[in-house]
């Protein structure tokens, strides 16, 4: 765990759920999804993440795919391109003792919807800000979803013509902004 220490600078907190307390780390590189950010997510969804299969892409520190499973999700997968990442993620996991609901898979976020054959229930994407959001990339996205809802965290500053008669809903928070796409009533 050495070579971890050389870029990881912080902790943040699991807000609810039966890890509700506890800290993961986050590297230094990347950017975590803020707690009101967070805490406004898990608001929208309610309780549709209880017993959900949910997708975090662009993991990154596997913050939001841990919150879900805190809050009740039955399985949690992470998709990450970063091996600095993964590491962070393996750590964080194993420290919570929760391998047996998660599983971390290395690859570009696009090349994965476009080939999985898995379908969830909840799908969580924080791509870095500067990324570009491609109309092909929500539509894949979509077509992994199993009734279920894509929630996208982006910048405000981010052009999303092309995708905008796609959009459910949209919150703003500060500088970021939270879409959803897909199914928003019910329980899927």
């Amino acid at each position: 765990m050495k070579k971890l220490t050389k870029f990881i600078m912080s902790k943040i907190k699991i807000k609810a759920g039966f890890l509700k307390g506890k800290n993961i780390y986050v590297p230094d590189f990347i950017r975590p999804t803020q707690d009101k950010v967070k805490k406004g997510i898990f608001d929208i969804l309610e309780n549709k993440v209880i017993n959900s299969i949910f997708l975090d892409l662009f993991a990154g520190s596997g913050n939001i795919g841990i919150e879900a499973i805190s809050r009740g999700a039955k399985f949690c997968y992470f998709v990450e391109k970063s091996q600095k990442c993964i590491e962070v993620i393996k750590k964080n996991i194993r420290d919570l003792k929760i391998e047996d609901k998660t599983k971390i898979i290395k690859i570009d976020a696009e090349k994965f919807v476009k080939k999985s054959e898995e379908k969830f229930n909840v799908i969580f994407a924080d791509p870095p800000y500067n990324y570009k959001i491609k109309r092909e990339f929500i539509i894949n996205t979509l077509n992994i979803l199993k009734e279920g809802l894509l929630i996208l965290e982006i910048s405000k500053r981010n052009k999303l013509n092309e995708i905008n008669d796609l959009i459910k809903r949209e919150v703003n928070y500060g500088e970021t902004k939270i879409l959803f796409f897909g199914n928003l009533s019910g329980k899927f």
